[in-house]
């Protein structure tokens, strides 16, 4: 019996609609004009091609061998809502755009059939056939539909742990830096600690827009942050405190830095992933195991200080997968606390916190006993959440995260 043939993937093509003549000089977004932005989102998508037309410019057509993403060219897109989009076939995205109060056509994902009628709702226009389409009924477009942002991508972004709405803004010289605060602020992290969260966004934002004006690659700047690891862990283990901390806090802001880059100029990789949270795995405990053999003229019961330390820290690592593999979530996304003890836990921000306090009492030695006690506390914390984790599993509670609870509310309204 002969085999039957595999279903080939469907091509993704892109199209850029441009309403007027593209600025001169272009509006850019952290050092991206508009058009180069959506490239390279159509790219990151999976697009084979991407077409730039002109007002009454009309797309080349092939309905049964592509899909097609349809996108205006004066516009800044989430990346996220592109995501969803591409996952949705057949829509057109129609809601309002800042400052606007009403509806208008956004984007739109659809297949051949209804290319044209899609083109010409991006454009404000009633569809007509264009002439050098055939006289077809299967291009009336007729079979798409229309759906706002929330119905695409929902507002909770796991990967990200945040609730943020997906946006779309209207480039225009006045509010491109409006445009940049919500890009860098969809690019950082919801849940994650004190220093990150509250301390660096305004610096690391001014940082990361003249890397990106001046085509800095965020691996460059990982490049840079090793350097500073590398310096940062001599000095401890020379016991200059002060210049290890110098250089450590250095590394940590660039750490904040280099991702947000990537993202903010759609430059993230594989590469830069493995290379970024591979040094953030591996260099803490380095750096408490040489801050310990700077301190240890002047420390006694140094050795079990410094297992409680660096096992604590792996142990910390492994309790945080264990709740991930029996519950499907991260354990700080679980309850609003959770989400708070992410804020000060024995990682390393809060941990040099409280090295850079002793440090600044001339007792380098006392940090590295509170690091001890704090590392502890926080291994029994995660150990007491999976105990009760099993115990509300096991009375038929759902362990979900309490950002997914308005969502499933707002769908049981919906849906009553």
């Amino acid at each position: 019996m002969p085999a039957s043939p595999k279903t080939q993937p469907i091509e993704l093509r892109a199209i850029l609609l441009r309403r007027e003549a593209k600025s001169d000089p272009p509006l850019r977004v952290f050092g991206l004009d508009l058009e180069e932005r959506l490239q390279r989102m159509a790219s990151r998508l999976g697009a084979s091609r991407c077409d730039i037309l002109d007002a009454g410019e009309y797309p080349p057509l092939d309905p049964g061998k592509a899909h097609y993403l349809v996108l205006r060219a004066e516009l800044v897109y989430d990346e996220r809502l592109l995501a969803g989009l591409q996952e949705t076939p057949n829509v057109v995205l129609a809601d309002t755009l800042p400052g606007y109060p009403t509806a208008e056509a956004l984007a739109a994902h659809v297949d051949g059939a209804n290319l044209p009628a899609a083109v010409a709702a991006l454009r404000g226009m009633a569809y007509q056939r264009p002439p050098n389409h055939p006289k077809d009924d299967t291009l009336d477009g007729s079979s798409y539909r229309f759906a706002k942002c929330l119905e695409v991508t929902p507002a909770y972004h796991p990967k990200l742990r945040k609730s943020l709405p997906p946006f779309v803004f209207l480039a225009e010289p006045d509010n491109l830096h409006e445009i940049e605060r919500a890009l860098f602020k969809a690019s950082y992290k919801g849940i994650t600690d004190f220093v990150t969260k509250w301390l660096w966004p305004l610096p690391a934002r001014f940082v990361t827009r003249r890397l990106a004006h001046h085509r800095v690659k965020p691996n460059t700047v990982t490049a840079v942050s090793y350097l500073l690891t590398a310096l940062a862990t001599w000095a401890f283990f020379e016991g200059w405190f002060v210049a290890g901390l110098v250089a450590g806090w250095a590394m940590t802001f660039l750490d904040t830095v280099d991702g947000k880059l990537a993202r903010c100029t759609l430059t993230s990789s594989r590469l830069g992933d493995v290379l970024d949270h591979g040094l953030d795995l591996v260099h803490p405990p380095i750096w408490w195991a040489a801050w310990a053999w700077g301190v240890s003229a002047q420390f006694a019961g140094l050795e079990l200080a410094t297992a409680i330390v660096i096992g604590g820290y792996v142990t910390g690592r492994l309790l945080e997968g264990i709740f991930l593999l029996l519950f499907k979530q991260e354990l700080f996304t679980w309850r609003r606390f959770d989400a708070f003890f992410r804020t000060i836990v024995a990682r390393r921000n809060p941990n040099l916190v409280l090295l850079s306090v002793a440090t600044a009492m001339g007792r380098p030695d006392l940090g590295f006993l509170a690091l001890a006690l704090w590392t502890l506390v926080a291994n029994v914390v995660p150990l007491l959440r999976i105990a009760q984790a099993l115990i509300e599993r096991r009375r038929g509670v759902v362990i979900r995260s309490w950002y997914e609870e308005p969502l499933d509310r707002s769908r049981a309204e919906t849906t009553a």
